[in-house]
């Protein structure tokens, strides 16, 4: 029997981004029979890496420079290995209200450009990346973010659990500015409905709320998104180069939930085929939205179904297993 490929994977973190761009197609694609190989969150010896002898290497967001030293001998150590640099968000242009903004270097770009030029391919989330660092590479492949089948195909939230309809968010401490859209919208409509906030979020905001939760660790997330309860989500996000070049997770994610979505027109992002409701980022227009969209409870479920329909028609990730192969240098 020939042997399977071997995948050599170094996620950058044990958040979202790593999970959803490495360590979740990694598991899926061994799951399929159409590779083995091993995740380390640190680089390995050479006397390690000839012993492996991994056809493919997949490096994530490369940025240090004592890891851009190991990644040149692990291209002298393993001449003939497809390697792949993997980049999920715009670093060359963050938000200065993004609480992640001062992680990383003037340098960016050219570290950037260093870790890329010794890779055969690049491969990101979204078509904007893919454009912004395409001089960079040799070659760019866009594979988009999808929701692994477990858990999230088998988690629902429950509908009209509040005195009033349930509308909330949920987001990390790096959206701070993107709630800002978010501080008149909740306040005037705090006497309608019952706001919930899951994660990182303002006093401005907390006073309005009826609830608000404590982030969890990536494990518990989508089965803490589900008790919620909510009737309609929202994710707003600012219009900016970095917001275009991002995935549309977070639809995907309420949208897995049957939660119906408002969200940011104008915005790379969402500009996809999901069918959600699209809001200029001005006050008044987020307000009549949402008080909208509350006033036929039926409808609004309706809504929800539909994208959640959708999303397991076509955005769990079980499905896209040669997707994710071709995008790795795998062939099937």
């Amino acid at each position: 029997m020939d042997r399977l490929p071997f995948i050599l994977a170094h996620p950058a973190d044990e958040y979202a981004c790593g999970n959803y761009r490495v360590r979740w197609p990694f598991d899926m694609l061994l799951r399929s029979g159409l590779a083995q190989g091993v995740v380390s969150s640190y680089f390995l010896d050479p006397r390690t890496l000839v012993d492996l002898a991994p056809d493919v290497v997949v490096f994530q967001r490369v940025l240090e420079l004592d890891q851009l030293s190991a990644m040149r001998w692990y291209r002298r150590v393993l001449p003939h290995a497809f390697l792949v640099f993997e980049l999920d968000d715009l670093l060359t242009d963050i938000p200065g209200d993004n609480r992640f903004s001062g992680l990383f270097y003037r340098q960016t770009l050219d570290r950037l450009q260093q870790g890329i030029s010794l890779c055969d391919r690049l491969v990101v989330s979204t078509p904007a990346l893919a454009e912004a660092y395409a001089s960079l590479a040799r070659e760019v492949v866009v594979s988009t973010n999808a929701l692994p089948n477990v858990p999230w195909a088998s988690l629902t939230g429950r509908r009209r659990q509040g005195g009033g309809p349930r509308v909330g968010w949920a987001g990390s401490a790096g959206h701070l500015g993107d709630l800002k859209i978010l501080y008149s919208v909740v306040k005037a409509t705090a006497d309608l409905v019952d706001w919930v906030f899951l994660g990182a979020v303002p006093n401005v905001l907390r006073r309005y709320a009826v609830e608000v939760h404590a982030s969890v660790s990536i494990d518990q997330y989508p089965a803490k998104l589900a008790s919620l309860d909510l009737d309609l989500a929202v994710a707003p996000l600012q219009v900016h180069p970095y917001n275009d070049a991002k995935s549309n997770l977070r639809l995907l994610e309420f949208g897995a939930m049957g939660y119906p979505v408002i969200c940011s027109a104008g915005v790379g992002a969402f500009d996809c085929d999901l069918p959600v409701t699209r809001v200029e980022n001005c006050a008044d227009a987020w307000i009549d939205a949402v008080v909208s969209a509350v006033a036929d409870p039926v409808v609004l479920a309706r809504r929800g179904d539909e994208l959640r329909q959708v999303i397991h028609g076509h955005w769990l990730l079980d499905g896209r297993a040669p997707v994710w192969a071709s995008a790795w240098g795998l062939s099937c």
